[in-house]
């Protein structure tokens, strides 16, 4: 077998060539109902070539994560590249959010809550907040059924529990205008542990994305939470907000699609 288990860690794998020898190690996962080899890393003093030429013959059909410079070498050897994207993280025990963060300035109108409303009624803003022009377009949840992937977020199925730093914004009429969903992955910072796994505010509802994320890093300072991490893709323009709020650079990765 070409990917065993790696010892010790539940989803870490090895990538095995033919004579036995560790060429690579990931976190296995699954996206979309496609294998995802997760943080793609070469073994160290294995050739870059060498691991690449495994990859394409053990992994077909596979989505693999790593660096950037190893995604485009991926993408020479004939895979198609899918998301380039900034793993970002707030450390939480360094540089705490402030206080005053619990209850930030919003626009007029606007509550942040606990999430206390069904996956359905985040669904509309959801959609709205991704466009076809957006750059996280084709990663949105199924357009059909987002309220799908949204529950397994919120039950804790996908990326494990919810946690209590997560958020909503909520119209004057009740109507959610965007969230902050923070999961409980499995892990520890930068790369694993608390993870936002969506953040989202309708397109009609300016103003409401850096007072839910300043909230919610502010109730995870208070959950004494070690940091908080996200991935956003490299053109979009909400890599600037984060970096307003303390989140720094940990990773630059390419998706690719063998």
């Amino acid at each position: 077998m070409p990917v065993v288990a790696e010892p010790g860690r539940a989803r870490g794998r090895l990538l095995v060539d033919g004579d036995g020898a560790t060429v690579a190690r990931f976190d296995a996962a699954e996206r979309d109902g496609t294998p995802l080899a997760d943080l793609f890393e070469p073994a160290d003093g294995v050739d870059r070539a060498r691991v690449v030429a495994v990859v394409m013959s053990e992994l077909k059909g596979w989505r693999v994560a790593g660096d950037e410079p190893f995604g485009r070498l991926l993408v020479a050897a004939g895979g198609a590249p899918r998301r380039h994207v900034h793993v970002m993280s707030r450390d939480l025990v360094r540089d705490p959010a402030p206080t005053a963060w619990l209850e930030p300035a919003r626009p007029d109108g606007v509550r942040l809550t606990a999430v206390d409303r069904p996956a359905i009624d985040l669904a509309p803003a959801c959609l709205a907040a991704y466009p076809p022009d957006h750059p996280d377009y084709p990663e949105i949840p199924e357009p059909d059924h987002p309220e799908q992937e949204l529950e397994e977020l919120m039950s804790g199925r996908l990326l494990g529990p919810l946690l209590r730093c997560s958020s909503l914004a909520v119209g004057e009429d009740g109507t959610v205008l965007g969230a902050v969903l923070v999961n409980g992955q499995p892990g520890d910072p930068p790369l694993d542990g608390p993870w936002i796994s969506q953040a989202f505010r309708h397109r009609e509802a300016p103003g409401v994305g850096g007072p839910l994320l300043r909230r919610a890093l502010a109730i995870a300072t208070r959950d004494r939470l070690p940091a908080v991490g996200l991935a956003v893709t490299h053109a979009n323009s909400a890599r600037h907000l984060y970096a307003s709020l303390g989140f720094a650079d940990r990773l630059e990765a390419l998706n690719v699609q063998l």
